[in-house]
């Protein structure tokens, strides 16, 4: 280095070396570089200064950077030649404190910073309202839904709905749930936005959406705020989210086929809720696939969730057994669990067994597709648990 060319800030020299003249500074500052001790050069200088302090009397080193926001000359402050120090090797103002790094938290900087952010929250708030604002849309006629459809709306309605009618809240902030599984409500919700049934609002936070190329298109499903994308076909919006959310019994009961096939599957999805539950309080790891779905489906066509529930908890019990006395693999012990369920229901079919019913489990709350489906549309709220298919709509 060439100290001689070297700058220094004498603006507000310490005291300590006050007495000192700048090119003694400068070559105290050299010799310190060259390897010359602490002590010595106290001596030497007539310094007086604990040692571990020496480095931070001498004055700032004016480089030739200058500030981005106040045009002044940046400064350096010297290093300790060992050991940690918490000064960084890096430039900063004086003036407004700015340093140059890659974050610095200056307050032009962190100002900048939210300039810049809120740009580009504006640019995608654009790009919200060019993809998703309802006059973007052509409506979907109330007449044309489905029975499926409308009661995935009323179940979706139901639990989200805001209190001005026009906007339905994130699912993951819903009081209760939507079905009894997430891979059912995921399909619940899937089905409706894949039809453009309810589009994601324009004023969901921005975060429920995901970054880079393909923003704003692909979103998180629970994260999204949702509008209804129907046409009421008497033109009173208000009147068609009322029949929306309480749909009509007569409709459904007109349709004995598709009312046995939502009751099987939310049959199906309460049983796999519950086996599930039973598996965690042991700790035992279960991913139920296909084979789980058949046996389940087989013993729903002869007895009800709340019988499969004493078949579930019997199984269960039994693989719990199996594992400590076996001293099998947990996972291996939550396998046998479906084969069991499968033997012992195959057995309480063939010798007509009665099984007794259990009951709801208190931590596995009824869903709101269960309630609007069993209690709303077929005025029967204890059919969906205690019944079984043939019983469904007599």
């Amino acid at each position: 280095m060439e100290w001689s060319n070297i700058r220094l800030d004498l603006s507000k020299i310490d005291k300590r070396i006050s007495h000192l003249t700048e090119k003694e500074i400068k070559q105290m500052i050299s010799k310190y570089y060259d390897g010359i001790s602490v002590k010595d050069l106290k001596e030497k200088y007539n310094v007086t200064v604990h040692n571990s302090q020496f480095i931070t009397i001498l004055p700032k080193m004016i480089t030739n950077i200058n500030c981005l926001y106040c045009g002044e000359n940046m400064v350096k402050d010297w290093k300790a030649k060992y050991g940690y120090s918490d000064k960084g090797d890096y430039s900063y103002c004086p003036q407004c404190k700015h340093k140059d790094i890659d974050y610095c938290r200056c307050r032009n900087c962190e100002e900048l910073r939210r300039d810049i952010e809120s740009r580009k929250e504006k640019r995608k708030r654009a790009q919200l309202n060019q993809v998703y604002h309802p006059d973007h849309y052509n409506r979907i006629a109330e007449n044309d839904l489905d029975l499926e459809e409308k009661l995935y709306l009323s179940v979706i309605a139901r639990g989200g709905l805001t209190e001005n009618l026009n906007t339905i809240n994130p699912v993951e902030s819903f009081d209760r749930k939507l079905t009894p599984t997430q891979d059912f409500t995921a399909e619940l919700v899937k089905s409706l936005t894949s039809k453009e049934i309810i589009i994601p609002h324009p004023n969901s936070p921005l975060t429920a959406f995901s970054e880079g190329e393909k923003f704003p298109y692909q979103f998180y499903i629970y994260k999204v705020y949702y509008w209804i994308n129907i046409e009421p076909y008497d033109g009173n919006y208000e009147n068609m989210i009322e029949r929306l959310m309480y749909p009509k019994t007569e409709e459904y009961k007109r349709e004995d086929e598709f009312c046995i096939e939502i009751w099987r599957k939310i049959a199906l999805h309460e049983s796999i809720e519950y086996l599930l539950y039973s598996l965690k309080k042991i700790g035992f790891p279960f991913k139920p696939g296909d084979k789980t779905v058949k046996v389940f489906q087989h013993l729903l066509e002869h007895f009800s969730v709340s019988q499969v529930y004493n078949i579930i908890y019997k199984s269960v019990a039994n693989a719990a057994k199996i594992y400590q006395e076996k001293k099998i693999t947990k996972q291996h012990a939550a396998n046998s669990v479906i084969t069991y369920c499968e033997s012992y229901g195959e057995r309480a079919i063939a010798e007509g067994w009665t099984l007794s019913r259990y009951r709801r489990d208190y931590n596995l709350t009824e869903s709101l597709i269960s309630s609007v489906f069993f209690t709303t549309i077929l005025k029967n709220p204890n059919l969906g648990f205690d019944g079984i298919p043939d019983e469904l709509l007599n």
